[in-house]
């Protein structure tokens, strides 16, 4: 009789939640009624993993229209190879190319000492022991620009048949490659590159290197040092300009500099390091590592399997990642990493990884994490620490393992207009503050069955506007917060009374807690941030 009463008393306050937990405000209702008006979201998605489970051998145009059914926003050709418009207008600002073609063959040991000053000597012996020739010749362009048929047909006439061989538009690179400042190598539309593995190959760039329309990958075989495989290095304010174009089997395990395609700049030299990466199909590649750059422009890439986190964007002061799919990272989809700040991460697909969708270890100051759509992680959708003065926005966040949205240790953080169904954890939690007087703000957020609403532990003030809790069932409040549930649920009873819209939580009991260190913001950063 008692488990049967319970049942009923259960039915009744599901089929009232409706009514008790509105939106808050006038200015929402209308708005509320729509979106529960609206399919639920998670129906499309079960079609969307089953394409992404795929990979890497995607169907692009069906990913493509299964993601248009969720996230209207995003073109159905936005991950199609073919822009005619960059490849027409190559990164400009790198360094000038001399106009005489000059090639040699160098020690690997004087190589290696070139980029020592900007990236240390860390794994140099790695690299040593991963290239089997007594000798350790490193082909280098010294000036000029080169094609790979160029590079071929030089070296032939100079009688080396060894470092680089040819079959039609495919080579393979025997030997390491160093393209120096006054150089510059393009692979063509067409061309496939492909670096030995056994042989230790990798690419160090501090002049120009271009793709467009190419492939370039590492070989299958093995190298004597177990986890070698190659990557390629810009450093020392070179270009690399990746457009249209296959890369895979990439990166020397988790080695700083060395994990596939790493760029590396340092705001003190007097040339920055440039980067581009658009429109590309980038496989089994360790990570696409940004250091030290002022600004980055990458959008648009199919990134799948990465063995690592997809990007590791670290210490970056500006730049955009858009529009890119990234599926099955051993890691995490995007790792913000040593203070990077205003940086842009919109349209961007994330599913699959076995870390977080986007994750900021290392403090991140006026980002705009925009219209993401972040699906079936195995940790957070957005996991942030100590950031500050950031806007999540606009994102669909998806049964992910973990939770949705997580902060700990930040400032002055904003989220709005967020649809979060079927997270593990906490839709949204809050751990930790900086300041008594900060205050959070979470703006007509949508929540859906995830297994609690709002956590919020030592958090700063929490203010509530519009957001619909209709759906958030059986958990809408934990931690501190859940003092605070009779009170919102008595104002939003009341909103046909006038009664303001605008909740927030009575008393902050801020306390940052954590490491501090490299995972706090940095205050020099927060200028003109509206705290």
């Amino acid at each position: 009789m008692m488990v049967a009463l319970i049942r009923t008393l259960a039915l009744i306050v599901a089929g009232m939640a409706p009514i008790l937990l509105p939106g808050e405000g006038f200015s929402a209702r209308a708005e509320q009624r729509l979106l529960r008006a609206l399919p639920d979201p998670l129906g499309d998605v079960v079609e969307l993993k089953q394409q992404l489970a795929l990979a890497p051998d995607l169907d692009i145009f069906a990913v493509s229209n299964a993601v248009s059914h969720i996230m209207p926003s995003l073109p159905l050709n936005i991950w199609e190879q073919g822009d005619e418009n960059l490849t027409k207008y190559p990164l400009e600002g790198v360094k000038k190319t001399a106009r005489k073609q000059q090639l040699d063959f160098l020690p690997l040991d004087l190589v290696l000492g070139q980029v020592r000053k900007q990236i240390g000597s860390n794994h140099h012996a790695d690299l040593r022991s991963a290239n089997p020739r007594t000798d350790q010749p490193v082909l280098t362009l010294q000036s000029g620009a080169f094609t790979l048929a160029e590079i071929h047909s030089a070296l032939e006439k100079a009688g080396n048949r060894e470092a680089l061989s040819k079959s039609d538009n495919s080579y393979i690179l025997h030997y390491p490659l160093f393209i120096m400042s006054a150089a510059k190598l393009q692979l063509e539309a067409g061309e496939a590159l492909t670096l030995s593995t056994e042989e230790g190959v990798f690419v160090v760039n501090i002049g120009n290197f271009l793709m467009q329309k190419a492939q370039l990958k590492g070989s299958k075989e093995r190298n004597a040092v177990k986890d070698f495989k190659p990557f390629i290095l810009t450093a020392l304010g070179g270009g690399a300009d990746i457009v249209d174009s296959a890369l895979s089997n990439l990166g020397f395990g988790d080695r700083t500099y060395m994990r596939g395609i790493d760029v590396v700049s340092n705001r003190l030299f007097p040339i920055q390091t440039q980067m581009r990466l658009v429109s590309n199909r980038i496989v089994d590649v360790g990570s696409i590592e940004m250091i030290g750059m002022k600004q980055i422009d990458i959008r648009n890439n199919l990134v799948i399997n990465s063995k690592d986190s997809a990007f590791r964007i670290r210490n970056v002061e500006s730049g955009q990642l858009l529009n890119n799919l990234i599926v099955g990272s051993q890691h995490h989809g995007i790792h913000l990493i040593e203070n990077p700040k205003n940086l842009v991460i919109s349209g961007n697909v994330i599913s699959s990884g076995q870390g977080a969708g986007i994750y900021a270890s290392g403090g991140v100051s006026k980002a705009q994490i925009l219209d993401n759509l972040l699906l079936d992680n195995a940790q957070d959708g957005i996991a942030l620490e100590g950031a500050a003065c950031s806007e999540i926005s606009g994102n669909l966040i998806y049964q992910n393992g973990k939770g949705g949205i997580a902060t700990t240790n930040s400032l002055a953080m904003h989220f709005q207009k967020n649809t979060l169904a079927g997270n593990s954890g906490a839709a949204i939690a809050i751990i930790g503050g900086i300041a008594t007087e900060d205050r959070h703000f979470l703006n007509q957020n949508r929540f859906i069955d995830n297994e609690i609403g709002v956590l919020a532990r030592h958090s700063p003030k929490l203010e509530l506007t519009g957001n619909d809790f209709s759906r958030q069932l059986p958990v809408l409040f934990s931690g501190e917060l859940k003092r605070n549930l009779p009170q919102y649920l008595a104002r939003a009873g009341k909103l046909d009374t006038g009664v303001s819209g605008i909740f927030t939580t009575t008393s902050s009991t801020a306390a940052a807690v954590g490491n501090g260190g490299a995972r706090q913001f940095v205050l020099l950063n927060l200028e003109s941030c509206k705290l």
